[in-house]
């Protein structure tokens, strides 16, 4: 190697082990397929789940409301938060085993938001309005007439489809681009 051809060669980047492990292709397929099968679950729950409150809220019958408070507690909770943990874990891995990194992209790193945010509003306040309303199916099953009021259930069925559409969103078109190292930053 003579000195013209050692003065244009970069600079050897420093590897560290984070940056060494990437997914080889056929693993990135599968964990991306496990990743938007999951999504796809969740954004289905959360369509049943409408279908469920939106039934209750117009339904005249007491028997029809009953039964769909009552199978609410089917499909949401634990059903929608194992989605959410699949979508959750399987990001991780895609973003820790390929170029994108985990908070290397903006886009990335808003769906990490979006997807902790979500798991946790569904075990900290979805949870217990879907127990709220289950238990209001049972009392109107065993003949109850009761005066209810079922605002709270309407706002997870619309939010979290629209937080889950913007998560697919940002995945097909990536925008905002790479977020900016500090100029210390290595």
């Amino acid at each position: 190697m003579n000195a013209a051809t050692a003065q244009t060669k970069p600079a050897s980047r420093q590897v560290t082990g984070l940056d060494s492990w990437r997914l080889g292709n056929r693993p990135r397929k599968t964990v991306l397929l496990l990743h938007i099968v999951a999504g796809g679950t969740w954004f289905g729950l959360d369509v049943a789940m409408a279908v469920l409150v939106f039934t209750a809220i117009n339904t005249e019958s007491d028997a029809v409301r009953a039964h769909t408070l009552q199978s609410l507690q089917l499909i949401t909770v634990w059903p929608m938060f194992s989605a959410a943990m699949l979508s959750l874990i399987t990001g991780l891995l895609l973003g820790l085993g390929s170029k994108y990194g985990l908070v290397r992209y903006w886009w990335v790193a808003s769906k990490l938001v979006l997807n902790l945010l979500l798991a946790t509003l569904i075990v900290t306040a979805l949870r217990g309005e879907v127990a709220n309303a289950a238990g209001l199916g049972g009392e109107l099953a065993l003949g109850a007439d009761l005066d209810w009021n079922f605002t709270n259930m309407i706002y997870p069925p619309i939010v979290s489809p629209t937080a889950l559409t913007i998560a697919f969103l940002l995945a097909i078109f990536k925008p905002w681009g790479r977020i900016r190292r500090r100029t210390g930053d290595q």
